[in-house]
């Protein structure tokens, strides 16, 4: 990270902090965070309150320093949405990014977490939906910036380690929702007839059903959809037939040779994890 950002960042920090009403943690989120930032990313923080102040007056304080008041979006509830609020606005030419999380709620989906329990909730934002355990994974990579109560430390401690209890909870969901398709008879009249629209949807979840899977059987948490495949490959267990035939599982086709031998590889990609389940 340049000398740019660090003084952008500690900027924001500031300006973040007046959106508590209480005791609060700030921490560096997104790609920055990761350590795979490009010239794309944004800038990407973690919020922690108590007690978040009245909604026009966090407002009224984002508006002073973003770029235009039309950049500015701010949830008015932060706990309205299952993956908690957003502070979004430009910043010096930059976008800005907040998630936040009221301690009430972060504190019941680590719970849920950690006794190996979460949802998945459909999102137009996201492929393959919402992951509650996104709480947990959060917390896992995060950089504290201003924590002088503690607040991010003490979640962190419990994200330290792979809960156990979640991996096998994760493997047993999306393993089934991974075997959906592949033994179907629609899904196999779909490719003797080249139904894209049919068939193709049902390669790319079946793909990102097997990644969740991938994820928790190497007792790493799922940090999100960008720049999926570099975290893959980084991993310690993947399939190869996975990484090498990314790129062709997620084309699409009408052709119905080309989509039977999408459906032969999820077999065997399948086939693959199962020796490790």
């Amino acid at each position: 990270m340049n000398n740019c950002h660090e003084n952008l960042i500690n900027e924001l920090v500031e300006a973040l902090r007046r959106m508590a009403d209480g005791p609060c943690a700030i921490a560096l989120a997104g790609a920055h965070a990761k350590g795979c930032a490009d010239s794309q990313s944004d800038l990407d923080f973690y919020l922690v309150l108590e007690k978040p102040k009245p909604y026009l007056k966090r407002l009224n304080t984002i508006r002073k320093i973003a770029d235009s008041i039309s950049s500015i979006y701010m949830s008015k509830d932060f706990d309205e949405a299952p993956y908690g609020g957003s502070i979004d606005f430009r910043y010096k030419g930059i976008p800005v990014e907040t998630t936040v999380h009221t301690l009430s709620r972060l504190s019941q989906r680590v719970e849920e977490c950690l006794a190996g329990t979460f949802e998945v909730i459909p999102q137009a934002w996201t492929s393959n939906g919402y992951y509650t355990f996104i709480y947990l994974s959060e917390l896992a990579f995060v950089k504290p910036l201003w924590d002088p109560e503690g607040l991010l430390a003490k979640y962190q401690a419990k994200a330290k380690q792979y809960p156990e209890k979640l991996r096998k909870a994760i493997i047993k969901h999306f393993w089934g929702r991974a075997n959906t398709w592949l033994d179907n008879f629609h899904y196999d009249s779909a490719i003797q007839r080249g139904d894209i629209l049919f068939a193709a949807p049902i390669a790319l979840h079946t793909v990102l059903d097997m990644v969740q899977v991938i994820f928790a059987l190497n007792r790493v948490y799922f940090q999100g959809d960008k720049k999926l495949a570099e975290s893959l490959s980084r991993l310690a267990y993947c399939p190869g037939v996975l990484l090498k035939n990314l790129e062709f599982l997620l084309s699409s086709s009408t052709n119905s040779d080309t989509l039977q031998r999408q459906c032969d590889l999820l077999r065997e990609i399948r086939d693959h994890l199962k020796s490790k389940i």
